[in-house]
This record gives C-alpha cells, structure tokens and sequence, in this order.
C-alpha cells in the first residue's frame, strides 16, 4: 500500500497534480439531501448542488472541484470561489453577446419589435398613398400641423390620463387595440363608401395652390383621418408602447448588449413589408380603386393578425422577465462555502450552500404623472432636454426633406398602385440596409463609443441631403430647361431617405433608449410620453409651419419651388442636433461614472 502511495507521489511531483481516489459518498447528492466528507462525517445539507464529478488537488494544496454546471475553485482552509464552466448557459458566447439562458426574452422583444415596425412600414406607405395621390404633397404640412398635432396632445392627456386610473397591462392593451380598431372599420367600411362619405369636389370653392391643398384634406377627410391615425402610430408604437416594455425589462448590463441588437430581427420587417405589399398589389385585378379597396382589406387582415401576436408576446415577455431577473439574483447571492482541512491520510470537505433570500414585499405602485408633472421634469432634467431636442431636430429635418421627395414621386407616378408599389420596394431596401448595418450597430457602439454613433445620423442625413436640395433647385420645375432631371433629384432624395431611415433605426433609436436606462424613475416615466411623443410631434409641426409659409409666399404653391429655403432650415437644425448630442454624451458619461463608483 506505501509502494503505491509513493509511486502516486513520485508521478504527481513530476506531473505538478497529485491526484488522489476518494470513496464514493454513501448517501444521494441531490436537494435536501446529504454529502459526507471523506472521513465519512455528515456535514449538512446541500441544496442546489450537482452531482461532483472530478476531485483534483494541485500541488500547494489549491481544490477544484468540476461539476456540471458549476466549476469552484477554492484553497485549502478558505472560502470557495465560483468560475463559469465551459457550459454555462449565463455566459455569452463568443459568437454572440445574448447567452443562451437570455436568448429566450431576447428573441421575444426582438419579434415583438418586428411586429411593431411592420405595422408602421405598412401604413406609412398607405396613408402616403391615399393622401399624396389625391390631396398632393403641398397637403401634407397642412394636415400635419392642424391635424396631427392637435390630435397628438389629444393622445398624450388621454394616455396620461389612463396611466393614472388603469394598470400597467391595461394600458398597452387601451393604447394598442383602437390603432387596429380603426384599420379594421377603414378598409372594410369607410373605403368602401368613400364615394357617399366624402364630400363632393367644388372647383370654385377649393381654388388654386394652397387652398386646392386644404380643401382637399377636408373633401377626402376620411384620408386625412387615416394619415392622422397612422402619423400618431408612428410616435406611440416604436418609440412609447414597444420601449417602455424593453426598458421596463431590461436591465442597463443587458441594454448595452440586447438594444443594438433588437433591430437585427425587427428591420427584417420593411423587407417582409414590401414584399408582402408588392405581391398583394400586384393580385390586384385592376389599377383603379376598387382594386386599390381589395389590396386594403388584405393589408387590414394581416394587421389584426399581428395585433393578436403583439398581445402574446407582451404577455410572454412579462413572464419570462422576473425568471431572467430570478436567476441573476440566484447566481449572484447564491454561492456555496466550501472549507477543506487536509490531514496526512484524508481530506474534509465542508460544503455549505444557503438558498438566496429574495425580498417578496410588494412595492406600493407610484403614482403616474400628469401631462403637466411630465413637462416640468421636461424643463428641469438637462438630460431629458436635450433628448427632447434630438428628437425634434430629427424629425424637423425628415419632414423637410420627405415632403418635398415626395412632392417629385408624385409627378412620377400618379397612379396609386403604380405609388404604392414604389413605396413598398422603397421600405424593402430600407429593410435590407438597415439589417446590414444593424449587424454592426453594437460594435460600432463599442467601437467609437456613444457620442460619435450618435452623431452619425445627423451627419449622414446632412451629407446627403445638401445634394438633394440642389438638384431640386435645379430642375428648374416650370421653366422650359432643366439642368438636372426630375428621374435625377428623385433617385437622389430616395437614396437621402432611405440614408436617414437606416440610420435611426440602427444607432439614433439605441442610442437614445441607452441614454434613458441611467436617469432615475421620475425622469424615466415622468419625461418620456413628452420626449418622444411630443418631440417628435412637434418636430414634424414645426417642419410643415416652415413649408407652409414658404409654399404660401415663397414657392407659388408648389413644394418644389422651396427647396433653398428648406435646405438653409435644414443646415440650421442639424447644427442644435450635434449640439444637443455632445451635451447629453457629457451628462451621459458623467451618470455611468458616478454609478459605476456607487457599485464600486
């Protein structure tokens, strides 16, 4: 028995592991079950512990212990340590930064934002397509600033006012349902009837230019209604209803992986829209509006469709949320003790393991903010203002390009099919680049870290449209020479949009969801109906009050005439855009900094 005991050191002093053969424990390793040490003493119970496959003693008495989920490693008389074995699902592969325990409410929000853009890439080609063919492009600043923007207030005092009486779940449900309520009665209601509803066309009432444009908004007022509608969903789909449930979620350690990502799965949306809508337009039977009617209702069924499974999905994601939450917790707080003793002939290992003490008191729910309250955090939160001031300058510049692009689409093609077509193969390139650049949107992030991500999109956006703008002005719409052609300025503007849109969707949107998780309560629920809604309301309003003065004094009527105006508006906006983003990279990196030293 010595001639093997020393053959087995002589091997292990060589090797530098002095492997050693325990008895098999008498008793079963499972919960609430009990382990004997090698000496054969009971040392307690073990709870959440896996069977222990490989004892292995290092030279200087250092223990490691491999189980199969767990790897400790711990030193002779002291407090074990825990290290992440190869398969544990809590660590993110190399391939990806989601681990395999996070993939499940990753893939959940991810889709739930697919469903969420799909709808709004859908309607924002219909309702281009009702409002642009009839009303034309010169409506457009119109409707916006008497029409979405009162109605906008109207939606942010109504959501404040339910925040306050409903709970949580009952309000994305009221918020969400009327949207495809309303998609539903359009297509099979008030299309149909559109020619009992609308009024009839009155050429000496409606005049020329400006006032063609506004009368035609009221003639055709269930469009108008349509383009209302869809204008508010764009402000409280993405940016209210699907964000508050990621942040609400989604803790900041995750956030800076999950949200660059988000959009991988949901810019697949614009692709699968168009396509969708380029094969149900082109099973229209005629071009006319009838046809238009059947392409509507088939739109409309598949909305309702996607309602059904943005519900399942928020359902989803609130049950698997508090698990993930449970399993941080577990793994933080939950770690064994384990003490070893070594003596000349056997070794004692004492495992002790204590299940984590989760506080199960049910915090009383605060009281939701009012319109007010929320614009009072707006004026006192130097973060929240200048969020406020990105997203205004944001869709201040989009509207002042948009409408005068698709005051040339028009020109091009007049046909509502022939318009929704284009529109539909517009968002499927939107799709695709989006998807690219999102792949590398959260390196890119880590890369040139915050503030030059950020100041990525108004760059960009100012880069191409400065071009576009020229060569509107140079069409020289009216004269009988055209420097440049009107096919030219509208591949142009198509290439400046499609720039401006891939970029929001992959770094302005992440960028400013990141900026919200290090705020406080107050500042997060009090201040973001009013950032992004409002923000983003009366950015639009603010883009069509300038095209409507220029349209009434400067442009004859037409959108096209306007375009040096709009451009030096453009310039001066983009200018407070990179001025708002490095005051918010400042306070952004002093809040990381400052909580970075409490966790410290």
């Amino acid at each position: 028995m010595k001639i093997i005991f020393y053959l087995c050191f002589f091997v292990s002093t060589v090797c530098g592991v002095r492997p050693l053969t325990l008895p098999k424990p008498t008793g079963l390793i499972n919960n609430n079950h009990y382990i004997k040490s090698v000496s054969g003493r009971e040392e307690g119970s073990l709870r959440n512990f896996h069977t222990i496959n490989v004892l292995k003693i290092n030279r200087g008495g250092s223990v490691i212990i491999s189980k199969s989920k767990e790897l400790h490693q711990f030193s002779r008389g002291g407090v074990a340590t825990s290290a992440k074995s190869q398969d544990d699902k809590s660590t993110p592969s190399s391939f990806t930064p989601i681990s395999r325990s996070e993939m499940p409410l990753f893939l959940s929000i991810s889709f739930m934002m697919f469903l969420f853009i799909y709808v709004f890439t859908t309607v924002r080609d219909t309702k281009d397509t009702l409002v642009v063919s009839n009303c034309g492009a010169e409506a457009i600043p119109f409707l916006k600033l008497y029409g979405v923007m009162p109605c906008a207030f109207l939606f942010i005092m109504t959501y404040t006012k339910l925040s306050q009486s409903v709970g949580k779940k009952a309000l994305f449900y009221l918020t969400l349902l009327p949207f495809f309520l309303f998609y539903a009665v359009f297509a099979f209601v008030l299309f149909p009837n559109r020619d009992v509803i609308h009024f009839v066309s009155d050429s000496t009432m409606a005049g020329s230019g400006v006032g063609k444009a506004a009368f035609s908004l009221l003639q055709y007022w269930s469009f108008s209604l349509y383009f209302i509608v869809s204008e508010l969903w764009a402000s409280a789909g993405v940016p209210l209803l699907f964000w508050q449930v990621a942040n609400d979620v989604t803790p900041l350690t995750q956030a800076k992986r999950f949200y660059p990502l988000f959009a991988v799965i949901g810019n697949l949306a614009p692709i699968m829209s168009g396509k969708i809508m380029s094969y149900i337009v082109s099973l229209q039977k005629s071009s006319d509006d009838i046809g238009f009617g059947y392409t509507l209702k088939r739109l409309a069924l598949i909305k309702s469709a996607i309602c059904i499974g943005i519900l399942t999905l928020y359902n989803v994601v609130y049950k698997l949320a508090p698990r993930q939450s449970n399993k941080s917790v577990e793994t933080k707080n939950n770690k064994p003790q384990i003490n070893v003793s070594r003596s000349e002939d056997k070794i004692e290992i004492k495992i002790k393991r204590e299940s984590a003490k989760v506080d199960t008191v049910q915090k009383t729910p605060s009281k939701k903010p009012s319109l007010s309250e929320s614009m009072k955090e707006l004026s006192k939160s130097k973060e929240l203002k200048a969020m406020f001031i990105m997203v205004f300058c944001y869709n201040t510049c989009i509207e002042l390009t948009e409408v005068l692009w698709k005051g040339i689409l028009r020109k091009t093609y007049s046909n509502k099919s022939a318009y929704m077509s284009y529109m539909a193969k517009f968002s499927q390139t939107v799709g695709f680049i989006s998807l690219l650049l999102q792949i590398s949107a959260s390196a890119i992030i880590r890369k040139i870290g915050w503030r030059w991500s950020a100041s990525l999109t108004p760059l960009v956006m100012c880069t191409l449209a400065v071009p576009f703008f020229v060569s509107v002005m140079l069409t020289n719409v009216g004269g009988s020479v055209r420097s440049v052609s009107l096919a030219t300025a509208l591949t142009i503007g198509t290439i400046q949009n499609i720039a401006s849109k891939v970029t929001k969707y992959s770094l302005f949107d992440p960028c400013k969801e990141m900026a919200y998780i290090p705020l406080g309560p107050d500042a997060k629920t009090k201040g973001k109906a009013a950032v992004d809604v409002l923000g983003a309301r009366l950015g639009r309003s603010m883009g069509s009050a300038s095209q409507q003065v220029l349209v009434s004094f400067f442009g004859g009527g037409s959108i096209l005439h306007c375009s040096p105006y709009l451009g030096a508006i453009y310039l001066l906006t983009i200018g407070y855009w990179m001025k708002a983003v490095r005051v918010l990279s400042r306070l952004f990196s002093e809040t990381n900094e400052t909580g970075d030293k409490k966790k410290n």
